[in-house]
């Protein structure tokens, strides 16, 4: 089994780290022309190397001139280990200051320092360099590393740093192929007859060959043609390589640095993201809320509005939980790193890690701040889960979208959803998991809306499902459908066809109101098939027209009355009459014209057109020209 990791270099402009990879493996990075007059790296370089039968690096070369920072952070993002290069003859200078703070705020927790250009100083400079190097790094993440002098010209202890190399290489933890596949873009280019070619460090998850992918954050998609990681074709990419795409169904014009690679729908754009934030301690000025500063995320670099979350400005030194607004959207997970550089100076001033892709405005100041920085920061992924899904109040979260903002695989979120529903916090319902809590409440709305409604409304037959769902907040159908579903199976409301009502409302039958029904399915029964107009029905018996409304809607709903066309009721034994009548006639003539049904009813025009049109639509009767049969 053949481990693979990532190595970055690190260090101050000339001081080498080119020539010294070439030593190392032989190739060169130099791979612009500019680069190789001017005698330095201004773009990232690539290199690989086998350290053994069990074990492969691939090296990332950034750019030490402080003008190609923001290059040296796109390569620094997604390394295992640092190979930080400090020369002899100069020692710890400005940039090797400022990756290493680059390096730490990445995470990045092992490195070996070279020194190189050895042979260009006598043994005792060599060491007053080591101790500098070493008074350098106390204190840091690198302090304690392996510090060895050599020389890329004559190749003096290169052997003795491979070693060290390789060593540190096998303690390194080797990054999961499972997670969410996710490919930043750092170099896009063609080649004739294959098309467009993207290369990156493949940061989690993989892909193989014949695979749709997505360009984030274009929405442009594309399908794998081929897959190169170290100049051998492979079917698959993993976590832990430099990996050359060769995608088909994209131009090398709509593609570049800063895009993701990732699959259809499993990451998101952040328009704004929670994160922590250490400001380094360097002579810099405090930052004040709402600053616009410049946010380096994997080979992505935009403008950010920083929001102070606790307090109106941020010290040198200090630790703050803040919020970023950005003028254009990101791609990120949660856990991933960032690097923030101020708006103009050429120097990075902090950075921190992403807690939260898809968060809310949240109130400056609030109480609720510091609880829920400590379940985002230090919180099991059942504690982040259940945040995110109580986050999402009535609506939940659909698991796909827990997935990405966990920035772990599905299998691994069921389990984490498994957890939460044996605890009783969660409820699943469909792709929706929606919090206990936020489900119990929803369905509390539910009756609390339709007893509202009944006691205002005494005489209408409840409420129908569809308008209860959109008189509620907006949820999932589902989730509606399972909270009407339990409050029915818990006997606290009834429903009768499409209509749902409180088993309250349904047990405590208004004496009144069961007299007012009689008394209009009297007047409906005495009219027949000539019923009056509902207003003129509502002058007859006395009542407000709205309040005959509802009752007749009522006696509809249960079947004592038929409702025809508009506003034109019916009683149901003159229904079941007319239906009668009409079948014999057609048994026995087995047809028969408007006129024939308007003499053998003595109907007018009025309601004979009503009446033969609901015969057509409970299907008792079929038209065939100005003819009616009976449908068999």
């Amino acid at each position: 089994m053949i481990k693979r990791i990532i190595i970055g270099t690190a260090g101050h402009i000339d001081h080498g780290k080119t020539t010294l990879i070439k030593g190392l493996t032989g190739i060169d990075c130099d791979r612009l022309k500019e680069e190789r007059e001017r005698g330095i790296t201004t773009e990232l370089g690539f290199a690989h190397y086998r350290f053994g039968d069990d074990l492969v690096a691939g090296i990332v070369d950034v750019p030490g001139h402080e003008k190609f920072i923001r290059h040296m952070v796109a390569g620094a993002w997604g390394i295992d280990m640092a190979l930080l290069v400090v020369a002899a003859d100069e020692g710890v200078m400005p940039q090797t200051r400022e990756h290493v703070d680059i390096c730490e705020i990445l995470g990045i927790k092992r490195g070996i320092v070279a020194i190189t250009k050895k042979d260009l100083v006598d043994d005792d400079m060599v060491e007053l360099v080591k101790e500098d190097i070493e008074d350098f790094l106390k204190g840091r993440s690198f302090e304690g590393s392996p510090v060895i002098a050599v020389s890329s010209t004559t190749g003096e202890n290169l052997d003795m740093l491979k070693d060290a190399i390789r060593k540190m290489a096998l303690e390194v933890e080797e990054r999961s192929k499972q997670g969410i596949f996710r490919l930043p873009v750092d170099r896009v280019f063609t080649i004739r007859g294959l098309g467009t070619i993207i290369t990156g460090t493949c940061i989690s998850g993989h892909i193989k060959i014949g695979e749709e992918v997505e360009i984030y954050p274009l929405r442009k998609k594309a399908r794998i043609k081929n897959i190169q990681a170290y100049h051998e074709n492979m079917e698959e990419a993993m976590a832990g390589q430099r990996v050359a795409l060769n995608l088909q169904g994209i131009e090398r014009g709509e593609i570049g640095r800063g895009t993701i690679i990732g699959r259809p729908n499993t990451l998101v754009l952040s328009q704004r993201i929670d994160a922590t934030l250490k400001y380094l301690k360097l002579p810099f000025k405090p930052i004040k809320t709402d600053t616009i500063l410049r946010f380096h995320i994997a080979t992505t670099q935009e403008q950010a509005r920083i929001i102070l979350l606790t307090k109106d400005a941020i010290e040198p030194g200090e630790d703050l939980f803040v919020q970023f607004v950005f003028s254009e959207p990101i791609v990120a997970l949660p856990d991933d790193r960032y690097i923030l550089r101020g708006p103009y100076a050429i120097q990075t001033i902090g950075g921190g890690r992403v807690l939260d892709i898809l968060p809310g405005r949240h109130k400056r100041h609030a109480g609720n701040l510091n609880p829920t920085l400590g379940i985002l920061t230090n919180g099991s992924f059942a504690d982040k889960a259940e945040y995110h899904i109580r986050k999402g109040q009535y609506e939940g979260v659909q698991r796909d979208m827990l997935s990405v903002l966990l920035g772990k695989d599905s299998p691994s979120v069921q389990g984490i959803i498994e957890t939460l529903i044996a605890a009783g916090k969660a409820k699943s319902v469909g792709k929706t998991v929606i919090h206990a809590d936020s489900f119990n409440d929803y369905k509390g709305l539910l009756n609390t809306l339709l007893k509202d409604f009944q006691e205002k409304n005494p005489l209408k037959a409840g409420m129908s499902k569809e308008e209860l769902r959109t008189r509620l907040p907006k949820v999932d159908p589902q989730v509606f459908q399972a909270a009407l579903e339990e409050s029915i199976a818990a006997g606290l409301l009834v429903a009768e066809k499409d209509r749902v009502k409180t088993r309250i409302g349904a047990s405590k039958q208004n004496k009144d109101i069961e007299a007012f029904e009689d008394k209009v399915l009297e007047s409906l029964f005495r009219y027949g098939l000539t019923p009056p107009a509902v207003k003129d029905l509502a002058l007859e018996i006395g009542q407000p027209e709205n309040r005959l409304k509802d009752v007749l809607a009522k006696l509809a709903f249960k079947g004592r009355a038929v409702k025809i066309k508009g506003d034109m009721y019916f009683h149901r034994d003159a229904i079941e009459d007319l239906k009668g009548k009409v079948r014999s006639y057609l048994v026995e003539k087995k047809e028969m014209t408007p006129s024939e049904f308007k003499s053998v009813l003595d109907l007018s025009r009025k309601y004979m057109i009503p009446l033969l049109e609901y015969l057509d639509e409970i299907k008792l009767t079929i038209r065939t020209g100005d003819k009616r049969i009976l449908r068999s």
